[in-house]
């Protein structure tokens, strides 16, 4: 088995394909500290003012694009921070090839475009792995989803077993790229067998109650309703506190 985060397995397929993914052996990865201070070089390079451009919102919207799945050839350009950014990113890409290292972004997007472009590796990892089980499915992003398909063999003539755990109604981190269609899609494209897991065994009624009521006015759910064998409890209480440590305090 192979256990690990989209980006720790990315790395780990990288490692073992360096050549044919155009990377050194040793290829060092970059944090977002990192990041940010390579992209900082890149705008001195350039000559670019930073306080027009900052580095941070620069490596922002060079992470956003990898997360597309998009390399600066593939941005659609309709205003003037857009061609900059591509600029960036081209500018970027070259300094980073050049020194052997990746962020975490390029790490799903190099070993995307590995399976994509490498018949022969794609189809060694999809007859390795028949079973594949990925947990928290609402957090993935677009180019996570079509890495998955790529392994997966989806749309080929062996489709591997594909088990997604996840929660449509717990998809808070679309601030950085996540996509809850993602479950819609599966539902749509790998026609699995559902199975909801509707009771709960955290919460009383009263608490599920109102986050059912809650999150009922969500549009496009896939819908479950939420229930407890724990009794109803305490009446839910609002209690809104003026910083983070009295809140902590209070509790």
């Amino acid at each position: 088995m192979w256990v690990g985060t989209f980006h720790g397995l990315c790395n780990r397929l990288l490692r073992a394909h360096y050549r044919d993914a155009n990377l050194p052996q040793l290829f060092q990865i970059l944090d977002t500290q990192d990041q940010i201070a390579a992209v900082k070089r890149v705008l001195k390079a350039m000559n670019v003012d930073e306080e027009r451009f900052p580095a941070r919102q620069v490596a922002f919207f060079i992470s956003a694009a990898k997360e597309e799945g998009k390399r600066p050839r593939d941005i659609e350009v309709t205003d003037e921070f857009t061609r900059r950014g591509v600029d960036f990113y081209a500018a970027y890409d070259e300094q980073c090839q050049r020194e052997g290292v990746v962020d975490f972004a390029e790490l799903l997007l190099r070993s995307y475009e590995l399976l994509k472009h490498s018949e022969p590796i794609r189809t060694h990892y999809q007859e390795r792995f028949r079973h594949i089980l990925i947990d928290e499915f609402q957090d993935t992003n677009a180019l996570q989803y079509a890495w998955l398909k790529l392994l997966a063999g989806h749309g080929s003539h062996q489709t591997n077993c594909v088990f997604a755990v996840g929660d449509d109604d717990q998809s808070i981190y679309a601030f950085r790229g996540a996509d809850v269609e993602n479950m819609r899609l599966y539902e749509k494209q790998f026609k699995p067998v559902t199975v909801k897991l509707e009771q709960n065994y955290r919460s009383h009624g009263h608490i599920l109650d109102s986050a059912n009521y809650l999150i009922a006015h969500n549009v496009e759910r896939l819908g479950k309703n939420l229930r407890t064998e724990a009794g109803y409890g305490e009446p839910v209480r609002i209690y809104e506190a003026a910083s983070d440590g009295m809140e902590s305090a209070w509790l």
